[in-house]
């Protein structure tokens, strides 16, 4: 099957090929290169949605959906150096207080310390009496530079190390789950690859790899909706960016899902009993007092202030009749007068 590829550079249309030897010939020649390095960035970037560098320019290759998902599972079945990397990455719980960052964001900057990329999955092995792989990440900006990071101090223990913090470079990673187990303890790890201790990074492939990934079963930060959980266990703290937003915590929702499970608080719906796999773990979380009627920071309670609500219910709860919110027990009531 052909794999038509567009090509765009700093987010215009530079060249539609019909194929990626006609793409790799094309940006051959636009960059004064040989062909033959330029087939791994194309690949690479219409698969996973990795953007290409050159000096100040960005290149990006798109193709059709289907192919480039056809193309990932390829790449990743026959483990492909093309494939998305696994890296395994230790953290100092004396250094730098992850567990806090991760309670206030599902975002965080992280020391460049190997050759990240956009797409790259990160195991976070936390050292010291811990000893254990505890969080999943996805590189969602492979290099940010020192004067693109906002410092916080709040997180550090170690101040030395804040300082020369200022002078790294970075890249930003996206919270996708955490877990606690002793199955991801070091001793566990060394039964399946892992050689002497975790100090630096270091890419996982094969045996490691699948081990570790037995244990991540959620994306903890995937598809938010508005008013669904703060990033910070106090909400109702408003930031200004071009609009009002509010903060976001993964960490309240998963815990609002593991109480209640995925079914709809109103209506029973199951996404999964009624679509399938495609349905599977799909929810959204509503907060019972809106986000926008709160004007001080409290700590919110996940499982009383929280409740997982399909789309449909969760758009209408969100909806005034007569000045007021209806609340779960109302809808839930017109629901059961119908039926």
């Amino acid at each position: 099957m052909a794999t038509p590829i567009t090509i765009m550079k700093n987010d215009e249309l530079l060249f539609k090929a019909a194929n990626i030897q006609e793409a790799a010939r094309f940006l051959a020649d636009h960059l004064n290169t040989t062909i033959s390095r330029c087939y791994d960035p194309i690949e690479r970037s219409y698969v996973y949605n990795i953007p290409y560098y050159v000096n100040e320019d960005e290149f990006c290759f798109v193709t059709p959906e289907k192919i480039a998902a056809n193309r990932r599972k390829e790449l990743e079945e026959t483990d492909h150096h093309n494939a998305r990397r696994f890296w395994l990455v230790p953290s100092n719980p004396e250094e730098f207080d992850l567990t806090g960052a991760f309670s206030r964001f599902d975002t965080i900057h992280w020391r460049r310390s190997g050759n990240y990329e956009k797409g790259d999955i990160i195991f976070i092995y936390v050292s010291n009496n811990v000893q254990k792989v505890r969080y999943k990440v996805e590189v969602v900006k492979g290099l940010v530079l020192p004067n693109e990071v906002q410092y916080n101090k709040m997180f550090w223990k170690d101040e030395e190390k804040f300082k020369q913090s200022k002078t790294w470079n970075w890249s930003r990673f996206r919270l996708i789950d955490q877990v606690d187990t002793t199955e991801l303890s070091l001793a566990h790890l060394r039964e399946h690859g892992v050689k002497g201790n975790i100090q630096g990074p270091q890419k996982v492939t094969g045996v490691l790899r699948d081990y570790i990934m037995l244990f991540f079963n959620y994306d903890l930060t995937k598809d938010y909706y508005p008013d669904e959980v703060p990033e910070s266990l106090e909400e109702g703290k408003r930031k200004s960016v071009t609009v009002n937003v509010y903060e976001r915590n993964p960490f309240a929702r998963k815990q609002c899902i593991d109480h209640y499970g995925v079914q709809c608080q109103v209506c029973d719906l199951n996404f999964e009993n009624l679509y399938g796999e495609v349905g599977k773990d799909f929810i959204h979380v509503h907060h019972i007092v809106p986000l926008h009627d709160i004007q001080q920071g409290y700590e919110v309670k996940p499982i009383q202030d929280l409740i997982p609500v399909c789309p449909n219910c969760h758009a209408m709860l969100h909806r005034k009749e007569n000045g007021d919110y209806l609340t779960i027990e109302q809808l839930r009531e017109r629901i059961l007068n119908r039926t």
